[in-house]
């Protein structure tokens, strides 16, 4: 059951939502995965929390004219990663904001954020990862 706050007359005003505080995901990323995790160790555990906010930072890449991330998540009854949705960023996009953001129900799995393809002349991105 969620957590609520109840006013002085005891209604329920609404859910509470606790601050989670990023953490780097991936970092310094040159290139496409060839392939997709092994392990749970290497993804975002969202365990106690429904969702998971990926920040992309592209800040670092120079000529980025596509990029596309997909979204994988851990079945530990398989022991593998099974692909979810994919986001593809256009050039206009990317350049109106170098910095995007994705966000996910995950209902407390573990989940990667993978980066399928990108055109660059030099390629560095960064990935952070917020629960809620």
């Amino acid at each position: 059951m969620v957590d609520v706050r109840i006013d002085t007359r005891g209604v329920p005003k609404g859910p509470i939502y606790e601050e989670a505080v990023p953490i780097l995901h991936r970092d310094a990323l040159t290139a496409p995965d060839a392939t997709d995790p092994t392990s749970p160790s290497e993804g975002v555990s969202a365990a106690g929390y429904r969702r998971v906010r990926f920040d992309v930072d592209t800040t670092g890449s120079t000529g980025l004219t596509a990029l596309k991330v997909q979204l994988l998540h851990w079945n530990s009854a398989a022991e593998k990663y099974f692909r979810g949705a994919e986001r593809e960023f256009t050039e206009a996009q990317l350049q109106a904001n170098p910095v995007p953001a994705l966000e996910a129900e995950v209902r407390g799995g573990t989940v990667f954020l993978k980066l399928v393809s990108a055109t660059a002349t030099s390629l560095s991105l960064s990935v952070y990862a917020t629960v809620s």
